[in-house]
């Protein structure tokens, strides 16, 4: 029976999923989007923004996206997001200067970047239905597994 309770609580375990962070601090301009490991964003998950002091600057939720947008002119934060059940993630940003100044040749190089872009967004399409997918599998998978649990404790009853 001890063997049997533990293997039906293994696949839980297998399903787990963790939370992704992703801060852009640019122009004043701190750009927050959070997502699990499957790709969905943080959807209304709460979010603080601390100074270095860890003094709490501002705290609201995500957006549909899992993404927000603050404005600012604090160059060192911390960010932290809780999508609630122990799912909590925090990342420092500061801002770093670049001396890098960036030149346009030409229209052809124009053109051709924003190629290169709709082909890698194509290709991001492709991926999240690959993910969607997957998904189907868990499904599948767990619905097998449930049925197997049946029949298992049928056959130990008899």
């Amino acid at each position: 029976m001890k063997k049997f309770l533990l293997i039906s609580i293994i696949p839980i375990f297998l399903f787990a999923h963790k939370i992704n962070l992703f801060l852009d601090y640019e122009n004043g301009n701190l750009f927050i989007n959070s997502y699990f490991a499957n790709a969905k964003g943080c959807i209304n998950c709460k979010f603080e923004i601390k100074d270095k002091d860890g003094n709490l600057i501002f705290s609201d939720v995500l957006n549909e996206n899992g993404e927000y947008n603050y404005k600012t002119n604090i160059e060192e934060l911390t960010v932290v997001v809780d999508a609630g059940a122990g799912h909590i993630v925090s990342k420092e940003v500061k801002e770093t200067i670049k001396d890098e100044k960036v030149e346009v040749n030409s229209n052809d190089e124009i053109n051709k970047l924003q190629e290169e872009n709709r082909q890698l967004k194509n290709h991001i399409k492709v991926l999240e239905e690959q993910l969607n997918y997957f998904e189907i599998f868990k499904v599948i998978f767990g619905l097998i597994l449930i049925a197997l649990i049946f029949i298992f404790l049928k056959r130990v009853k008899r």
